[in-house]
């Protein structure tokens, strides 16, 4: 049986498809269809938020500076930007949002330019008609930026820049001005233009912000999870012994883009036997083949995976074995891990602790240990138990596939839950798409097998 045939039948019926073989993959066309914008009235309140939230300053965002890269599936907007403009298209723009004077400014750059030729109509133009399309108090161009922005300054507001979710490397040595980093870019300019103002960061503020959904960004973020399952089913029924790791890559592409989606939110990740690992995995951001290799009987691939569609992300994953089943050892690894998740999903709800989550899923396997009857699953329960919290990776996801979150979970939330643990030569990871909600959860990405049991056989060829 192939996994794409697998799919339950409730996500089939929610792509409007039927059940014959020519008719098993959704269409692009049910999906776009479907496909909820956020309404601008969200923006709006979002803005209005952040005016309370940093009164006596003036939160300074701005766009993606430059032009997508031909690399780059599609121009992805600064995410902090877009949240709250609501201009997924719009490169260069600053937001300014001014807490002492209650209002929303919007800077307009000129129309952009591509091999040599101005790219008309991206770019909407400075003035009330804008302003009032977009609900800004103003939108101006972005030649009136420094002098006004002095002059607030020399009023006495404060600065606030939201910050990198992780530390941005320059490209420089010693004292060079930065080379990289939107954000390390950005704050040295405005503090090198500015030299009199105070600047603070609101990075946790807005973290906070962001982190509860709406009913509409949940639509969008369900939407994309259930697109990510296909594509990671798909990923599945292309895995065998003697597979390249770009032949799964592509699989995952595809049918992403079949589905409806706009591109992978992050490059996919189908690392085997020993890229899975950690300290390999991370080595793919520097290398010009993202690590591939082919895949080996008996070895295990950690599929990493996330469909972008909404100008939102999705993160979602399983472990996968190469020849289609796990060893014994292998199958009761694994099922130790699902034990724990399941054990520390059960608990999710509105105001639990993630370190809550997290010791629910570590009690659970404290409490199988002794009951391993293989060395790589005794060697899993101790791998799990000496790595406490860290193992129990919690994230959100939103218009980035990862974000940071508050430490408790909030109604509304959209997290990943994603443990995983290495032993010898193999690596294990799980990771679902879960909205928080005020009795308890549910699993966005639902559809997908868990134990290495109901993995096997949706595996089956």
């Amino acid at each position: 049986m192939r996994l794409w045939r697998a799919i339950p039948l409730f996500i089939m019926t929610a792509w409007g498809c039927n059940s014959s073989a020519d008719a098993s993959r959704p269409a692009a066309a049910d999906y776009v269809a479907d496909v909820p914008d956020i309404p601008m009235r969200e923006y709006g309140a979002r803005r209005a938020a952040a005016l309370e939230a940093f009164s006596d300053g003036i939160l300074v965002l701005h766009a993606r500076p430059a032009a997508k890269t031909m690399e780059q599936w599609g121009f992805v907007q600064d995410p902090t930007f877009q949240y709250f403009s609501g201009l997924t298209e719009v490169p260069g723009a600053i937001l300014a949002l001014d807490g002492p004077e209650g209002a929303s400014h919007l800077f307009l750059p000129p129309a952009p330019e591509s091999f040599g030729m101005a790219v008309e109509g991206l770019v909407p133009e400075p003035g009330p008609m804008t302003a009032s399309r977009y609900e800004f108090d103003s939108a101006r161009p972005w030649t009136d930026f420094v002098d006004w922005l002095e002059g607030r300054v020399q009023a006495g507001a404060i600065i606030y820049l939201d910050g990198a979710r992780r530390p941005e490397a320059t490209g420089s040595p010693n004292d060079l001005p930065p080379l990289a980093g939107d954000r390390t870019l950005w704050r040295s300019a405005i503090a090198t233009s500015f030299p009199s103002a105070r600047i603070e960061s609101a990075k946790t503020e807005i973290m906070k912000m962001k982190s509860v959904k709406s009913n509409a960004e949940v639509a969008v973020l369900e939407r994309n999870a259930r697109m990510t399952v296909v594509s990671l089913l798909a990923v599945a029924e292309r895995l065998r012994p003697g597979v390249r790791q770009r032949e799964t890559e592509a699989a995952m592409v595809t049918t992403c883009l079949d589905v409806g989606g706009q591109g992978p939110s992050f490059w996919p990740w189908t690392m085997s036997g020993p890229n899975a690992h950690m300290g390999r995995l991370v080595g793919a951001f520097f290398r010009y083949d993202q690590g591939d290799r082919i895949a080996r009987p008996g070895e295990l691939v950690r599929v990493d995976v996330g469909c972008a569609g909404g100008a939102y992300g999705a993160d979602v994953g399983r472990t996968l074995p190469v020849s289609g089943s796990f060893s014994e050892g292998q199958a009761e690894a694994w099922n130790l891990l699902i034990a724990g998740y399941k054990a520390g999903l059960d608990t999710m709800s509105d105001g639990v602790t993630i370190s809550a989550v997290r010791a629910a899923s570590i009690e659970a396997v404290r409490e199988l240990q002794d009951d391993m009857v293989t060395a790589d699953g005794r060697a899993a329960a101790d791998a799990i138990l000496s790595g406490g919290e860290s193992v129990w990776h919690i994230h959100g996801v939103g218009i980035e596939s990862g974000e940071d979150i508050p430490p408790e979970l909030r109604a509304g939330m959209v997290v990943a839950y994603e443990p995983g643990f290495s032993i010898g030569p193999d690596a294990y990871y799980l990771e679902d798409m879960i909205l928080i909600t005020a009795d308890g959860h549910r699993v966005l990405s639902e559809g997908l097998p868990y134990t290495a049991e109901e993995i096997a056989l949706a595996m089956v060829r």
